[in-house]
């Protein structure tokens, strides 16, 4: 059992207890209110009861313990209640970090790489990891936002988008840290991390625009590049590094795309088999022609071996293409071609083809991908967009009686519809034991029956009209 005790200084404890080798050791708390000091004996109770029986920290036990004054918790750590955290610099670790992730596609680790370099320009590099807060880290995506562009030398903003990602990618980061046990809480929890859609940066590439690119390109593999990203909707330039020409099938007309983005999911996810559209298949027949595949060049060649050229930045020279064929080089440049390339086959297949060609979800499609036309909007206009209904209804003036048309029922619902005040209608049919009878007193027949339920399918009259009804 742990006792407290006042010091000479009335506002400062000093807490005593056994430990395990029947010392009696003791720990100065400091200036604390009495309440205070006492929930800290139930909690230092608590914890001895947990390490004596060798069990894992109570959820409840733990966020008290990552929520007291450092220099409470060292001690706690001197007593061998709680683990010692480990202390490390920021940059020790993100270079252990950096070190472990190996066997990721390339872009991943450059991403990586990016994020710890930028947490290291804003932090610092001697920057204790474990002190890094949720306020260090929210003021780190202000930051981002204003001044965490290091690659345009035109500006210094990031994108919104942007920031979350790289947010993100932080967030995971720490999330490692938290495994290694070098801290206890991620200071990026609760900070915007999921990227949204941005219509404003959308814009549909028409095919005819592509042509007159592919026109100006330099050669057949710059040609074919151009179609196959335009006609296929690959992800450019990931998707396209591991295509060889044994992908490619053109008796079967299919093309086996490998994807790094998804391969860590397994399984499907790790390829997808895309058609060899009508109008893709004279770009590639032409460049296999160029290089004949399985005699002069092997099958396990690369397609494109531009796009794996470390001196040939695609983005570059594709910007230089659209301006030669006297166009304005649009934003995204190669998302846009295949947002633009799903958005005009959902017009022509279904949604889950069409999603199993490009590798995601019905509904990352319909958030990131697809596209609103204005032209579509002026055709829906234009068109019949609904089926002649079996059931038409013309209201006349609005004080003048309503002629209600039914199909071949319309002349006898008329004189229905005619009488307003229903009298008529509760006299003329009255429910007696379940059975609708009327004024000569025979059961009403089904057509009857038919009739009188859809002019009144609520079989008992209003309140007003019950005394009526009955007299």
């Amino acid at each position: 059992m742990a006792s407290l005790t006042k010091e000479k200084d009335r506002n400062s404890w000093r807490l005593a207890w056994t430990n395990s080798n029947k010392k009696r050791r003791t720990m100065r708390l400091g200036s604390l209110p009495k309440k205070t000091a006492e929930q800290f004996r139930v909690k230092f109770e608590e914890l001895q009861g947990v390490r004596r029986g060798g069990g894992s920290l109570p959820q409840a036990l733990s966020e008290w313990v990552n929520s007291i004054d450092v220099d409470l918790r060292l001690k706690l750590e001197d007593a061998g209640l709680v683990e010692k955290v480990r202390k490390i610099t920021l940059k020790k670790f993100c270079e252990e970090y950096k070190a472990l992730r190996t066997g990721l596609a390339k872009a991943t680790i450059t991403r990586d790489r990016q994020v710890c370099d930028l947490m290291l320009v804003h932090f610092g590099e001697d920057r204790e990891l474990a002190s890094i807060t949720s306020r260090d880290a929210e003021g780190w995506t202000f930051w981002l936002s204003s001044e965490g562009n290091k690659r345009d030398l035109n500006r210094t903003t990031l994108k919104p988008n942007t920031v979350r990602r790289r947010t993100g990618t932080a967030s995971q980061i720490f999330k490692t840290a938290i495994r290694w046990k070098l801290m206890s809480e991620n200071p990026f929890d609760g900070l915007a991390k999921t990227v949204r859609e941005n219509r404003e940066r959308q814009k549909f590439i028409s095919w005819q625009d592509i042509v007159k690119v592919i026109a100006c390109a330099p050669n057949l593999e710059w040609a074919a590049i151009i179609a196959f990203a335009r006609l296929t909707g690959a992800r450019v330039p990931s998707e396209l590094h591991g295509l060889t020409w044994e992908d490619v099938d053109f008796n079967k007309g299919e093309i086996k795309i490998k994807s790094p983005k998804t391969k860590h999911h397994g399984g499907v996810h790790t390829s997808r088999t895309c058609p060899m559209f009508q109008e893709l298949q004279p770009y590639l027949k032409s460049l296999s022609d160029s290089v004949q595949p399985g005699t002069k060049t092997a099958m396990t060649s690369p397609v494109f071996p531009i796009v794996c050229s470390p001196q040939i930045n695609l983005g570059t020279a594709f910007t230089r293409m659209i301006k030669v064929a006297g166009l304005t080089p649009w934003p995204k440049l190669f998302t846009n071609l295949r947002s633009s390339r799903e958005t005009e086959l959902l017009k022509k297949f279904a949604v889950a083809d069409i999603c199993s060609w490009f590798g995601h979800s019905p509904a990352v499609a319909a958030r990131f991908y697809a596209q609103s036309r204005s032209q579509e909007a002026l055709r829906a206009s234009r068109t019949p967009t609904v089926e002649e209904a079996e059931t038409t209804i013309t209201v006349g003036a609005p004080a003048g009686a309503q002629d209600v048309k039914m199909g071949a029922k319309a002349g006898a619902l008329n004189a229905y519809q005619q009488d307003s005040n229903n009298h008529q209608r509760g006299k003329e049919h009255q429910e007696k034991d379940g059975v609708l009878i009327g004024n000569d007193g025979d059961s009403v027949g089904a057509e009857g029956m038919h009739q009188w339920t859809i002019l009144d399918s609520n079989q008992r009259p209003p309140r007003c009209q019950r005394g009526a009804l009955t007299n």
